[in-house]
């Protein structure tokens, strides 16, 4: 049986992986292009309460996709079994996902704030290049794509 060069392969797939992983996946700074431009809208409120949380953000698939070509490049050297190589493949593709899933937990704060209108809302943002905001603090939440808080400057 002729042994089939993964190489080629390998190397397509991480470049793959490698552009995937330089991008953000939580939101944060991002914008829209339809948002340019326009005014968002902007209430005041108070945080009543804050607790430490975690944001799982979703596999993309390219720690599979990496997972599944290791393994069955791993297995294609080692084996002519084409049950051994799909065996391969498939357990890649389980750790390949499992430890994407794994990098991609990001601690967060959840608050619970109150609007000067009265209205309660709750607020998840990672706490990454954002403020950590304490209970009685005043804040300003924009609404958009992330809704976010900001601090009160005023």
């Amino acid at each position: 049986m002729k042994k089939v060069n993964f190489l080629p392969i390998v190397f397509v797939v991480f470049l793959t992986n490698l552009l995937a992983a330089c991008s953000t996946v939580d939101g944060e700074g991002r914008y829209r292009v339809a948002t340019i431009g326009n005014a968002k809208r902007s209430v005041e409120a108070v945080v009543i309460t804050s607790q430490s949380v975690f944001v799982q953000t979703g596999t993309s698939g390219a720690g599979a996709a990496l997972g599944g070509t290791t393994g069955g490049l791993i297995a294609g050297n080692n084996s002519n079994n084409a049950g051994v190589i799909i065996a391969g493949i498939i357990g890649g593709i389980i750790i390949g996902d499992a430890i994407e899933g794994a990098a991609n937990v990001h601690d967060a704060t959840e608050y619970v704030i109150k609007t000067a209108t009265g209205a309660l809302f709750t607020v998840v943002q990672v706490n990454k290049n954002n403020p950590i905001f304490q209970d009685g603090d005043d804040v300003i939440l924009v609404y958009g794509f992330p809704s976010r808080l900001i601090r009160d400057p005023r």
